[in-house]
C-alpha cells in the first residue's frame, strides 16, 4: 500500500503525480497536533524499517492480515 502526501485546496485533497480511478477509496490520516518522542531504540527500529521498505523488503498487507488472524 503506497503512502503519499498532498495538500488541501478548495476543500479537496490534491496529490501531485498520482492518477487514481474515479471513485477509488482512499484512507486519509490527519497529522496529530501533538509531537511525539521516540527512544533511541524506537528511532533505530523505525529507521531500519524505513530502509527495508526502501529496498522493497515489504509484506503484502492481505498476507499480513491472514498471518495475524491465524496467530
Amino acid at each position: 500500500m503506497p503512502v503519499v502526501t498532498g495538500k488541501v485546496r478548495n476543500g479537496k485533497i490534491e496529490v501531485q503525480d498520482l492518477n487514481l480511478a474515479e471513485g477509488s477509496e482512499v484512507a486519509v490520516r490527519l497529522p496529530d497536533d501533538e509531537p511525539f518522542d521516540l527512544t533511541p531504540e524506537q528511532e533505530a527500529e523505525l529507521q531500519a524499517s524505513i530502509e527495508e521498505a526502501d529496498r522493497g523488503e515489504t509484506e503484502d498487507v492481505a498476507e499480513l492480515l491472514v498471518r495475524l488472524r491465524g496467530a
